[in-house]
């Protein structure tokens, strides 16, 4: 039942000492044995692999409980079984807040209950030290995973540090080709053959591709590196879309896509004016990029209880459900591809969801394959109590 377990029973009673050995070696334990308290400590520091303790109260030389707390105070966290008679249950309860584990009656039935008692006691004891070695497991864990957040967290300030410093510093060369390019094709300049207009349209076009990313991820690095600056103000939000809408028809045009608006009457709120307007370019620019030839946008406003909701819909491929929990990621490159040749940063829509957070609002996705997809985002009206 025990095997090889290591019992070190202290009593002053030989006779006490041989009835319990021979209980205890026959369920396999080994067992040893001491006269009396002092007796017990030296033992105990001569076999400190010892597993359980089955101490007597009184005792010459060093009682039971002198005992217990003299262990306790050496940090032995051995279990210990107490043995006492009726007269002395105060006594046991006294050193049970002291340390003991638990406590027997020295009587008839002692056969039986100092073996139920063992097995309790190792029991909980087996029990205390598991959950010691997973706590301590755990708060390694803890501190390791705490270690490697910190190391990311820094990571992640120098990436952005180097976008915003690469962005900038590249910015300004791929400024200065897009003006050239423009001047050259410009008639005044001297008339070129076709081949030279279309490598001149191939650099103005892929230049101006270029831009668009650094000026992504100068977002990007500004977003996440805790500048961005948002001016609350309160302003019409028909207004912004009547505006920026008006900006993406030519491109819409090209497409023969037709752009339907929906506005309510909704009064005006707080908002970053130049913030949204990203928001509503970015909605407005996927709109058109994954629409087929001749088919329709739908833009809508409308409030819907303490928030302004803004949808812009399209009849395009649509996203898959797996697509669309990685949609507001940065760098996602979806299934879906835009239809014009256009291209994609993937940085729009993590962009547009970091925008809209900074504002308190919900940005959000409803798709099904086939059936095009509708972006929405909606910000609370009272932003300015938030």
């Amino acid at each position: 039942m025990f095997n090889d377990l290591k019992i070190l029973v202290v009593d002053d009673d030989n006779f006490v000492k041989a009835i319990l050995t021979e209980i205890l070696e026959s369920e396999g334990c080994i067992v040893k044995t001491a006269e009396h308290g002092i007796d017990g400590l030296e033992k105990y520091a001569e076999n400190p692999d010892i597993d359980l303790i089955i101490s007597d109260m009184n005792m010459p030389e060093m009682d039971g409980l002198s005992l217990i707390k003299e262990l306790r105070a050496r940090q032995a966290d051995v279990p210990i079984i107490i043995l006492t008679v009726n007269t002395e249950i105060d006594v046991a309860l006294n050193a049970i807040r002291h340390g003991a584990n638990d406590y027997l009656l020295k009587d008839e039935n002692i056969q039986d209950t100092i073996l139920i008692s063992v097995e309790r006691v190792i029991e909980k004891y087996q029990l205390k030290k598991q959950n010691l070695m997973l706590m301590a497991d755990l708060e390694q864990k803890n501190s390791e995973l705490e270690k490697s957040n910190q190391e990311l967290i820094e990571l992640n300030i120098q990436k952005n540090k180097f976008l915003g410093i690469a962005a900038h510093d590249l910015r300004g060369p791929l400024s200065g080709i897009i003006g050239m390019s423009e001047l050259l094709m410009d008639p005044e300049f001297g008339t070129m053959n076709e081949e030279q207009i279309q490598y001149l349209n191939m650099i103005y076009t892929v230049s101006n591709g270029m831009i668009n990313l650094l000026d992504d991820l100068l977002d990007v690095s500004i977003i996440e590196s805790g500048r961005l600056e948002t001016v609350f103000e309160k302003n019409n939000l028909k207004n912004l879309l009547d505006e920026r809408i008006k900006l993406f028809r030519f491109a819409a045009e090209k497409k023969n896509i037709k752009i339907f608006s929906d506005f309510a009457q909704v009064p005006e709120i707080m908002f970053d004016n130049k913030r949204i307007a990203q928001v509503i370019d970015n909605l407005m620019t996927n709109a058109i990029k994954f629409s087929p030839q001749n088919s329709n946008i739908y833009v809508s406003l409308l409030q819907e209880n303490d928030m302004i909701k803004v949808s812009v819909r399209d009849q395009g491929p649509g996203i898959s459900e797996q697509d669309q929990s990685r949609l507001f990621g940065e760098f996602q490159k979806l299934s879906a591809r835009p239809t014009g040749g256009e291209t994609s940063t993937g940085l729009g829509l993590a962009i547009v969801k970091k925008i809209i957070d900074s504002h308190h609002g919900i940005s959000e996705v409803h798709s099904t394959i086939g059936q095009g997809a509708e972006f929405s985002f909606k910000i609370p009206m009272n932003i300015k109590n938030i």
